[in-house]
């Protein structure tokens, strides 16, 4: 549904008990810590102790060179001597990376020093929320705090530690990025169970946001039943009316779509309907929302007449409460044109006029792009694709790219999808190296911030082998397949078209006759 936020749980306020001691190592003897912190200067040595809580490939400089970190930028000529010394590596771009030994070494030798800082250097990167280039930064840190996570115990975490990876969480829920926030959502719903207790009403909150994680993350049903919970458990402590309820029930609505219950789906929002409509007056924005949600499932569910004249009804409504250039209102608008599309079976002629208008009206509400805006731009780019103006359709998908880099950085789930689909409009129009680069870079960003099964790194993969197999580099091709069949199969599961295509097309490569397209 077209109102995605998640319950905004809020994480431990109370400070966890003291930290246990660490550890003495056994079956082996006392020895001189192999990287001699004494040696190295305070910079090198601050910025290694903090690296090795974060993702080492490649080590983060821009991020720990910063004012945040103890003793300034370090010595160049310090890193290139423990780089010489194998301590640490060096990538094909001629960035440093840190090495998994020297990582453990690092602990070994300065134990938790550094663990605390480097979850403190990404927050400030992060900075003020709703700041612009927030969603960007989310996903530049996003690798270093799933290391971080990942290095880490429940029992250690401080309340504003908590605090950051609730709201990372939210963001990348926002962002349709729950493959992404699962660790992340998991550990601060250890981190609340431990410190508050599994009944406390933060504990729940969290938990609500592990539940909409799940269901992004394709486990639907988990999600639906931990969500049912949490509201029976809300509706004792809150009571029915509680906000906290009503946005659970909301979020359970939007499962229960996903799952195809369109009756149960109905009957969720239309209870929300009923209850915004009483509380908050039927011209308020959530209770315009869950009608918006009836058309929404509606169309899901095939029922396009139904669909046409609920957004018909409610458009109007949108326009005199909220105004014609709120955000909600023009994604409503546009829901509607499509749904008429459909409704008609008419071909996409006139989508780009419906598209610029869209465009300019995303314009005129914010100067910031925005993630619907930036959509919009990839949708018009696509359009022009599919009408063979493949030039056109290059130049705005690099337009699109470009814009959205800024607001919603390179890993972003759009801006993997621009950077396939015009990897496409290039091959189109002749270009065929240019475009094997665009979806093998698209591939390697998704990698980083989506992970191998989200759906996006899925279809740029499916585009990197298609490009590979019409240039006809076998080898390359079937390298691509072998490392990524699993993950198609996982994501998309056994039943996909794609699936059983891609399985054929292995077994054609198997007996030499490498005739898939």
């Amino acid at each position: 549904m077209t109102e995605p936020n998640p319950a905004a749980g809020r994480p431990p306020e109370e400070p966890p008990p003291g930290r246990a001691p660490a550890e003495p190592s056994r079956g082996r003897p006392p020895a001189e810590p192999p990287l001699r912190p004494a040696a190295l200067s305070p910079g090198t040595c601050g910025l290694l102790a903090v690296a090795s809580w974060l993702d080492g490939d490649p080590i983060p400089l821009d991020l720990l060179s910063g004012p945040a970190t103890p003793a300034g930028p370090p010595d160049p000529a310090e890193l290139s001597s423990l780089a010489a010394a194998g301590l640490l590596g060096s990538r094909p771009d001629g960035r440093l990376t840190l090495p998994e030994a020297t990582r453990r070494e690092i602990h070994d030798a300065l134990g938790g020093a550094g663990r605390d800082l480097a979850l403190g250097i990404l927050r400030n990167h992060l900075g003020e929320p709703g700041s612009p280039g927030e969603t960007a930064r989310c996903l530049a840190v996003l690798p270093h705090l799933t290391r971080w996570t990942a290095l880490t115990r429940p029992e250690d975490d401080t309340p504003d530690g908590a605090n950051f990876l609730t709201r990372v969480v939210v963001l990348l829920l926002d962002n349709q990025m729950g493959s992404a926030a699962l660790p992340l959502a998991e550990r601060v719903a250890r981190t609340a169970e431990m410190h508050m207790g599994p009944d406390s009403p933060k504990t729940l909150s969290v938990r609500a946001n592990l539940a909409s994680v799940y269901d992004q993350a394709g486990e639907h049903r988990r999600g639906a039943r931990l969500l049912e919970k949490i509201i029976a458990a809300r509706t004792v402590q809150l009571g029915p009316d509680h906000p906290d309820v009503w946005e659970a029930r909301n979020n359970l609505g939007g499962i229960y779509l996903t799952l195809g219950e369109y009756e149960k789906a109905t009957q969720t929002v239309e209870g929300i309907l009923a209850h915004r409509t009483e509380v908050l007056g039927p011209a308020h924005r959530l209770t315009l929302m869950a009608r918006n949600n009836l058309a929404v499932i509606a169309r899901r569910a095939g029922r396009r007449d139904e669909a046409v004249a609920l957004w018909e009804a409610v458009l109007p409504e949108f326009e005199a409460a909220l105004g014609q250039d709120d955000k909600d209102t023009i994604v409503v608008r546009a829901s509607l044109y499509r749904a008429r599309r459909e409704h008609d079976d008419t071909d996409r002629t006139d989508d780009l006029t419906e598209l610029e208008e869209r465009i300019a009206r995303f314009a005129a509400s914010s100067p910031e792009p925005t993630r619907e805006a930036v959509a919009a731009l990839v949708e018009r780019a696509t359009a022009l694709r599919d009408q063979g103006r493949h030039q056109e359709a290059v130049t705005a998908f690099r337009e699109a790219i470009e814009r959205g880099r800024t607001a919603l950085g390179p890993g972003h789930p759009l801006m993997v999808s621009a950077g396939y689909r015009m990897a496409y409009a290039l091959e189109a129009g002749g270009d065929a190296d240019t475009a094997l680069a665009a979806a093998e870079e698209a591939l390697a960003e998704a990698d980083r911030s989506l992970g191998r099964t989200h759906y996006e790194t899925l279809m740029a993969a499916v585009s990197v082998l298609s490009l590979l197999l019409r240039q006809e580099r076998l080898s390359d091709h079937q390298n691509v397949l072998e490392s990524r069949l699993a993950d198609i199969i996982e994501g998309l599961g056994f039943g996909h078209p794609l699936v059983r295509a891609l399985a054929a097309h292995r077994a054609s490569l198997a007996l030499n006759r490498p005739d898939w397209s």
